[in-house]
């Protein structure tokens, strides 16, 4: 049987669209998938998580992974994204290949959006720790509100690709659900919350949430009724798996700092309100 092979990098948000895309090339054309996860031999900063959730989950041997990245002159059979564009014909793919790059965009698997939702619950709850608060984000007019500190403010070569939101932006995007939410309440998500209790100041009446883990971070903020997105894939996978058939999320107008370098026009999905940042 033919395979698709997909590069596993980056955080969690990276590799569920790594994933995503190579499900629905697997599916369409009736292919194998399998998974490469030997960058994170030597990328310590991240782990693999995938295997947190629901998924299908099959490991490509090295064999499989050196055949399928050679060069070949009469079948291309390694597929690396450029500049993030968004390319349908990598939809089509009918014979064995490997993907590299990022794939930022639910144009790639859209047309298996229940599967993909599906895909992408986790395998149990346990890690929640608090479901008092769960509670009260399930039966309110929640909104999630994500910052994305750790590396885009403090390491200034991440910083130099990724476009920071500035606190303008958060301030439009919760005058927006001001005027759009009935009596709206508003939730801080981070990945460093002290960071935004000292820099993030609003006269609005916001609660800073500390959570236990990540996987309550993702799960609360999917579980709120609305969300204001960083530029991050974290928080925009938290905004995509809300099923919330009424959901409104925000998302800044500019995912990068130099477009001309990483175009992702087609990363906020066309039902989401862009607002500048």
């Amino acid at each position: 049987m033919e395979i698709i092979i997909t590069q596993l990098i980056g955080g969690l948000g990276n590799q569920f669209f790594q994933y995503a895309i190579a499900r629905a090339i697997a599916i369409n054309n009736s292919l194998e998938l399998k998974f490469d996860t030997s960058e994170f031999e030597e990328y310590k900063i991240r782990n693999y998580e995938l295997d947190n959730f629901n998924i299908q989950e099959s490991f490509a041997t090295q064999e499989q992974i050196n055949q399928l990245k050679q060069k070949k002159i009469f079948k291309k059979t390694y597929l690396k994204e450029k500049k993030g564009k968004f390319k349908p014909e990598v939809l089509k793919i009918k014979n064995s290949a490997y993907l590299q790059g990022y794939w930022q965009s639910e144009k790639y698997f859209k047309n298996i959006e229940n599967i993909i939702r599906k895909d992408f619950t986790f395998k149990n709850l346990d890690f929640i720790k608090n479901h008092t608060f769960l509670d009260e984000i399930k039966k309110t007019n929640s909104i999630s509100v994500s910052f994305r500190c750790q590396d885009y403010i403090k390491n200034p070569e991440t910083a130099k690709i990724h476009n920071v939101c500035t606190m303008k932006y958060y301030k439009n995007a919760i005058e927006y659900m001001k005027k759009t939410v009935e009596n709206p309440i508003f939730y801080i998500f981070s990945d460093d919350i002290d960071w935004v209790k000292e820099h993030f100041k609003t006269d609005e009446s916001v609660f800073f949430v500390d959570t236990a883990n990540w996987q309550e971070d993702l799960y609360f903020m999917q579980n709120c009724k609305h969300n204001i997105v960083a530029n991050s894939s974290f928080s925009w996978w938290a905004a995509w798996l809300n099923q919330n058939p009424k959901k409104i999320v925000v998302a800044p107008n500019k995912w990068f700092s130099d477009v001309s370098k990483i175009n992702y026009k087609s990363v906020v999905p066309d039902n989401w309100v862009k607002i500048k940042v």
